[in-house]
């Protein structure tokens, strides 16, 4: 059994890991020392309290394997005095079975993989300090991934915290074999869950699902009411009771969330922006909601993910920290010069004005779902010409089999096209268009999903910003729940590339993949502005329902003069 190893080198890293770490890009042993002597003050807590259940838990797809096995990562974390108890010997695990089976497989973190930070505080935050408290520590954070799966099953879990002296003969650095059965002391333990495996690479779920592969699709979240609705109606899709006594809103949203497989969420998750007391708040409204520990979450960087702070000068801290992605390689992660930023509108909040130090880890990867490949880029890591992240993404792109994975999907938080006068002349804009667009044309990308404007638009297929049959759709996402009042460039009339916008709604995306040549996409409003949120740029809308519906065919099939060689139906709202 392979046991994840996050941040930490595996034994086939090391020499990596040996130079990347003379480039600070491990930053998590400083917040360990820093918490070891914070949590040294701290009481413990007894054995079995709820206060020391798992938090803040949740899935991503794990790496590419084969046709033979599937891989999800489970993520989850404990209070700080929780995992650093018992003369610090507690670790996290999970068990695992087959639905209809006992929970008999046994995965473990080893201690090398708790993963904790700690952040400079706001200035707001110093004002209102308790106990003279100058820093945030954060919970300690496992990344298990269990790579030894079936595809297209579905299975139980439980996270754990159990006691790593009371498993015979375990060496807590390299993790503990499923031999031990039930041989262990559990401290604490969570809430039993579910989730099912993605089918094997190239096809779609067997009997007896056998059904299609549907994407929830959205962008700009943060912690705020709208941000609610959205995630309410996307936990309808994980909910299988209730449906007799659902409201009209309610029953709409279950049928067209119905079935979500993944959620691709395209950045700017929590807007923390320094501070991560924010963070804490949008897992807590995540994990509120089954769908978060049940449907896996593919997360992109967003500017608001940065939380760079001009006193600590790192980047990236929580969302390393606390999310797992499908890495390629460690993170590097360099400390950030303020020159790198200027001033934000939040507190101590720098925004950046260019390309940042971050390479690998979350920041940019990639992952196969049935008959998707998924790129994930990052807006903020350099993808110029002769970058690390270009490069990579030129071989990946050449790797894809386009017969094995007939869909091409690329997330990235920066759109390479936007209707709204926001942003549009940011770097990671411009530079996106001159650099990676000919590369996605010229492998026949799909779809580009993208957030960062507040508001939604779905472009035709572009190519040099014309119309072209050949050329990716682009969709700005970015309606989540933060706001949605993006000022138009062109306010009485579209650019000839979009084919739908909105600035006044908000939402999420469905994306369902039904076949080798056809998808549907679907815009789902969850909720719109109120009178007295409308401004100078949004509208009154108060109703619900789908605002945009179209048959999408796979531009694979679009012959070499344009034309469509079968033409879709398509239905707009």
């Amino acid at each position: 059994m392979m046991l994840y190893l996050g941040i930490i080198c595996s034994l086939s890293l090391l020499a990596s890991c040996a130079e990347t770490e003379s480039r600070k890009e491990i930053l998590s042993g400083m917040a360990h020392e820093h918490a070891s002597r914070a949590i040294e003050q701290i009481a413990t807590v007894p054995e079995n309290s709820t206060r020391c259940n798992p938090r803040h838990v949740h899935l991503s797809v794990g790496r590419n394997l084969d046709v033979t096995r599937s891989s999800m990562i489970v993520s989850f974390s404990f209070l700080p005095e929780c995992a650093l108890q018992h003369s610090r010997n507690a670790v996290g695990a999970i068990r695992v079975g087959e639905a209809g089976k006992d929970l008999s497989r046994f995965y473990l973190g080893g201690l090398d993989e708790a993963l904790n930070y700690n952040a400079s505080l706001t200035q707001h935050q110093l004002n209102h300090a308790k106990n003279g408290e100058t820093r945030y520590f954060s919970d300690v954070y496992y990344h298990i991934e269990m790579d030894d799966l079936k595809p297209g099953t579905r299975y139980h879990y439980q996270c754990l915290l159990v006691r790593g002296d009371h498993l015979p003969g375990l060496n807590l650095r390299r993790g503990l074999s499923s031999k031990y059965g039930g041989d262990y002391h559990i401290v604490s333990q969570g809430n039993h869950s579910t989730f099912l495996t993605a089918p094997v690479p190239g096809e779609w779920y067997p009997p007896p699902l056998d059904r299609s592969i549907k994407f929830a699709v959205l962008g700009d979240l943060a912690v705020r009411p709208h941000s609610r609705e959205t995630v309410k109606n996307l936990e309808l899709s994980s909910l299988n009771t209730g449906e007799e006594n659902d409201s009209a809103e309610q029953k709409f949203h279950r049928d067209h969330s119905k079935g979500i497989d993944c959620v691709l969420l395209a950045g700017d998750l929590a807007y923390a922006d320094g501070d991560h007391t924010v963070w804490d708040d949008w897992m807590d409204m995540m994990s509120d909601h089954t769908f978060f520990q049940s449907i896996p979450t593919q997360i992109a960087l967003g500017n608001h993910d940065l939380d760079h702070h001009k006193d600590d000068l790192e980047i990236a801290q929580s969302y390393e920290t606390r999310f797992r992605m499908p890495q390629i390689r460690p993170p590097i992660r360099e400390f950030a010069p303020n020159e790198m930023f200027h001033k934000g509108k939040q507190d101590n909040y720098l925004q950046a004005k260019n390309f940042l130090p971050y390479e690998w880890g979350n920041a940019y990867y990639s992952f196969t779902f049935g008959p998707s490949k998924h790129i994930v880029l990052s807006s903020y890591s350099s993808f110029l010409p002769e970058s690390t992240q270009y490069k990579w993404l030129l071989s990946e792109l050449k790797s894809v089999d386009r017969i094995v994975t007939p869909w091409l999907i690329v997330m990235l938080h920066c759109p390479l096209y936007s209707t709204f006068h926001d942003h549009s002349r940011e770097i990671f804009m411009t530079e996106a268009r001159v650099h990676l667009e000919p590369v996605f044309v010229q492998h026949t990308v799909n779809f580009v999903l993208s957030g960062h404007l507040h508001s939604y638009m779905r472009t035709v297929p572009t190519i040099n910003s014309k119309p072209d049959p050949r050329g990716p759709i682009h969709i700005i996402q970015g309606n989540g729940g933060r706001q949605a009042n993006e000022p138009y460039i062109n306010p009485t009339e579209p650019e000839e590339f979009v084919k739908v916008r909105d600035h006044s709604m908000y939402g999420y995306g469905t994306l369902e993949l039904c076949n080798r040549t056809h998808v549907k996409w679907k815009w789902v409003q969850t909720g719109f502005n109120a009178e007295d949120e409308v401004g100078l740029n949004g509208r009154f809308e108060p109703d619900f329902g789908l605002h945009d519906e179209v048959w999408v065919l796979n531009q694979l099939f679009v012959d070499f003069d344009g034309q469509v060689e079968n033409e879709s139906d398509e239905v707009d709202g």
